[in-house]
C-alpha cells in the first residue's frame, strides 16, 4: 500500500491567487483526468487555472514544498544556492532546477532539512530593503534570481 499523500493547489490567473483544495470545501474542486482544475462553486476552470503537486516533502521550516515554488539551500555558512522546483519528465522526479543544473530530490533528500521555501513563481518573494536589495538574496533587485523568468543559479555569499 502506498502512504503518498497526494495534495495539489491551483493559481487562478484571472484572481491572482492560490486555490488549496485539501484546506476545506473539497466537494467545490475537481481535477479532470488531462490534469485541469475546477471550481464548481463558480464554474471557473481549464486555462484560467495553473495546477501545481505537492511533492510530498517538506522545507526545514515544516512547509510543504510544491513544484513552482522558488526554494533556498543553506548548505554552507557562507553561501546560498537559489532554485525552482521542478518536475523531471525524464526522470520521472521532482527537483531543483537552477540555470547551469538540476538535482533531483532522490539526490538531494538528505539535503531537505537545509531547504526553504522563500517565494513561488507566481508570488516573488522580492521585496527592496532600505539599500534596494533584495530581502531574500541580498542582491540589487534587477539582479534577483526571483525576479527572473528562468531558474538561476545563484551563489549569494552570507553576510
Amino acid at each position: 500500500m502506498n502512504n503518498r499523500q497526494l495534495k495539489f493547489r491551483a493559481w487562478d490567473k484571472l484572481e491572482k491567487r492560490f486555490t488549496y483544495p485539501d484546506k476545506g470545501y473539497q466537494g467545490h474542486y475537481v481535477l479532470d483526468l488531462n490534469g485541469r482544475f475546477h471550481n464548481l462553486q463558480n464554474g471557473s476552470g481549464g486555462d484560467e487555472y495553473v495546477v501545481q503537486q505537492f511533492i510530498g516533502l517538506k522545507d526545514k521550516n515544516g512547509k510543504d514544498i510544491y513544484e513552482g515554488d522558488r526554494v533556498r539551500f543553506a548548505y554552507t555558512e557562507y553561501r546560498d544556492f537559489f532554485g525552482q522546483v521542478v518536475y523531471f519528465e525524464d526522470r520521472a522526479t521532482f527537483g531543483v532546477k537552477s540555470k547551469n543544473a538540476g538535482e533531483d530530490f532522490d539526490d538531494l533528500v538528505d539535503y531537505m532539512k537545509f531547504f526553504e521555501v522563500v517565494g513561488n513563481i507566481f508570488e516573488l518573494p522580492c521585496n527592496p530593503d532600505h539599500n534596494g536589495e533584495c530581502l531574500i538574496c541580498d542582491e540589487p533587485l534587477d539582479g534577483c534570481p526571483f525576479l527572473s523568468k528562468e531558474p538561476e543559479y545563484h551563489l549569494s555569499p552570507k553576510k
